[in-house]
């Protein structure tokens, strides 16, 4: 096996295996020593991958981010449903999340809020800035499918008020009302949502803070910053294209077999770069796909640059 795809699964292993532990009873009670174990391997090599239980934390974090993204994404690009049932879908996969994730998400939250205090007025970390404005374009979007364009003037004011019910929902449902149940949270939730943003159309009084003076929304290195997308669906566009717009023959036959290896490699836990950029470079030159192939180069870019920059900051 390929030491760097043998290295990869071991990382991947950990990360799960953390994740349960940490669900099960919370990062403070679980052991590095424990994580070890359960991997079959020496505490030693545990720290050789991770060099701390906050690192690791950090690592297992990210992991549960992309896992809900891919969700979301997936109910996105699910057919038959209307622009409410999918909502609806990713509310209730939002909230199952947080359910299942409830004693790690504690600690981490609660981490978040004290490290944001600590740091107020320091530069926001990009990562965390960057799904700031990924959400805040896709929340946009599903509030102009919904009400259309002229809810945008409301678009912060909505997205305060579905933050708070969801925070004030999740600490309900944990500690005095553990009977409620996920569906009839996303039906209620929606239904104010709903009665919110129907009155704000009809009253049009003057949001209290306009999308324009968001910072977030006005963040010059963040402006182009894509959508919720993930590579995998980016990728799956890409094959649809090619299979409808290229006539049969060799340069066909050759983008699909590329798709199909690029598609495989997006799926590993942390893909290699050299084979990304190899496919990439293959399908170059194919016009009909220009627009996403633009797409996936500027979030491979920016994941790589992230990795890079976390080696670095490691050494």
């Amino acid at each position: 096996m390929n030491p760097i795809h043998e290295m990869n699964e071991k990382k991947k292993l950990i990360i799960t295996t953390a994740l349960k532990l940490f669900s099960a009873k919370g990062s403070a009670a679980t052991s590095m020593q424990e994580i070890a174990e359960l991997c079959g391997m020496s505490k030693g090599s545990l720290y050789l991958m991770f060099k701390s239980k906050e690192e690791l934390e950090a690592s297992t974090l990210e992991y549960c981010m992309f896992a809900l993204i891919d969700e979301m994404t997936q109910i996105e690009h699910e057919a038959g449903l209307t622009s409410r049932e999918r909502l609806h879908r990713q509310i209730e996969t939002l909230l199952i999340h947080v359910s299942e994730l409830k004693e790690f998400l504690r600690v981490q939250l609660r981490s978040m809020m004290m490290d944001d205090e600590q740091k107020h007025g320091d530069k926001c970390n990009p990562q965390h800035r960057d799904l700031e404005v990924r959400t805040l374009h896709w929340f946009k979007g599903k509030l102009e499918d919904l009400y259309g364009p002229e809810i945008e003037p409301y678009t912060i004011d909505l997205i305060i008020l579905t933050h708070g019910l969801f925070l004030s929902y999740v600490k309900i449902w944990f500690t005095e009302m553990p009977s409620l149940t996920v569906a009839k949270m996303a039906t209620n939730m929606l239904q104010t949502i709903d009665y919110t943003a129907q009155g704000l159309l009809e009253h049009k009084p003057a949001p209290l803070i306009l999308l324009e003076h968001w910072p977030a929304w006005t963040s010059e290195s963040y402006a182009d910053s894509p959508m919720l997308r993930h590579p995998v669906h980016i990728i799956k566009q890409m094959q649809d294209m090619i299979t409808s717009d290229l006539q049969p023959g060799q340069l066909r036959t050759d983008a699909l077999e590329t798709i199909a290896i690029l598609k495989q490699e997006m799926m590993e836990f942390t893909p290699r770069r050299a084979i990304i950029l190899g496919m990439m470079h293959n399908l170059n030159h194919i016009p009909a796909i220009q627009p996403l192939h633009s797409e996936l180069q500027h979030i491979m870019d920016a994941m790589y640059s992230r990795f890079i920059q976390a080696d670095s900051s490691n050494q």
